[in-house]
């Protein structure tokens, strides 16, 4: 009986608030509910950024909302509990086949869900999937040939410290992300809970192009987090780990800005650059991170980009529309020692919307996506 593999990349589950990108609660939920009945060895691989811990509000006892630096393992607790009320049908899915012999779940750790780190989110998982023994955390894949983990190692903006993963502060353990991190959480939510819909248009650049107002605050408010950073920050909170500003930033930082350059570079190069040595190890390769799909085949081995599960449009300029994204998913079969692989796409019902509504009313049209996804099917 052949073996059977899934790839899901950047899910991005959040708490159902403004930041919460992901709308495809059904669609994903009856997909994960399909290969329950599946008696052989399926592995479910979820490759980072499952979920959006990173725009997730932390809401405490008394209802105040934040976007904390410091991050417990109490702050993301109550993240995912926020997750899980209103992603419960993905949840649910995800137990049903956790229940079933043979089947395994890898959460492979992402920039967005660096919480995945603590024990204590991994029992919480493991916990509200009645699962344990076949529910792995992970940074990469590796078997069969395969290898699969987010991406973000190779971008050097979103990479994580693996050998450091959390830092003392004032007694406590706290996640140890990196600084553009700190900075989305610290200065850009805001600007997020304001353009709620705008940060789901790509490409971002061709956005900016056509919203000059929304680009000119984004530039600002990096200049004024970067220049805090260098000559305010490292004064007014010299013992704060979180605020440690890395110098190598500078010739990047003026890049951006010059070219209002706010999306995910490209991870491919950087990561053929660094394992050219040892490319032929493995017959495939499946990255997440950038929210695009991709391929490339060369001699032998394939590199994969399957693109997102969140909520996303393609900006297309000559019409004026917002095409919303195929969701996909990799099917990848072991026959012996061979590998064969598909995408598999999930058909897209929703209609187009217009980008001169949305930007009149984003809120209004968050809604109406949300409203067209869940009628789907």
């Amino acid at each position: 009986m052949p073996k059977e593999i899934f790839v899901f990349g950047d899910i991005e589950l959040g708490g159902g608030t403004l930041t919460d990108d992901f709308i495809a609660d059904k669609t994903l939920g009856q997909v994960f509910h399909s290969f329950v009945s599946k008696k052989h060895s399926v592995d479910l691989i979820l490759n980072g950024d499952t979920f959006d811990f990173l725009k997730c509000p932390y809401i405490d006892q008394s209802g105040k909302i934040t976007y904390p630096r410091h991050i417990t393992a109490q702050i993301s607790l109550a993240k995912l509990n926020l997750m899980y009320k209103f992603h419960h049908r993905v949840f649910n899915a995800l137990k049903e086949f956790a229940q079933q012999k043979n089947h395994r779940i890898f959460f492979i750790i992402g920039n967005h869900d660096h919480d995945l780190f603590f024990p204590q989110i991994q029992h919480h998982i493991c916990s509200l999937l009645k699962s344990q023994n076949n529910i792995l955390f992970q940074m990469a894949y590796n078997e069969h040939e395969l290898h699969i983990e987010h991406g973000h190692q190779y971008d050097f903006l979103n990479k994580i410290n693996h050998r450091k993963e959390f830092m003392n502060y004032q007694g406590q353990k706290i996640l140890n992300i990196p600084w553009v991190s700190f900075g989305l959480i610290s200065n850009f939510m805001t600007l997020k809970e304001e353009h709620p819909f705008l940060e789901r248009i790509k490409p971002l650049p061709l956005l900016f192009s056509h919203h000059q107002a929304v680009a000119s605050k984004v530039s600002w408010k990096t200049i004024e987090y970067f220049s805090k950073s260098v000559f305010y920050y490292p004064l007014r909170y010299c013992f704060d780990p979180t605020y440690v500003f890395p110098k190598w930033l500078f010739r990047e930082f003026y890049r951006r800005v010059k070219n209002r350059h706010w999306d995910v570079d490209k991870i491919v190069n950087v990561f053929k650059r660094k394992k050219r040595h040892i490319l032929h190890k493995n017959k495939i390769y499946i990255f997440g991170h950038i929210h695009e799909k991709y391929i490339e085949e060369q001699d032998g081995w394939v590199i994969i980009h399957p693109d997102t599960w969140r909520d996303e449009y393609t900006f297309n300029t000559q019409s004026g529309l917002l095409i919303p994204k195929v969701k996909r998913y990799v099917h990848i079969q072991v026959l012996q020692n061979k590998l064969k692989w598909n995408f598999v796409d999930q058909p897209i019902k929703r209609k187009p919307l217009r980008y001169e509504d949305v930007i009149l009313n984003e809120f209004k049209y968050l809604k109406v996506a949300q409203k067209a996804e869940n009628s789907l099917r």
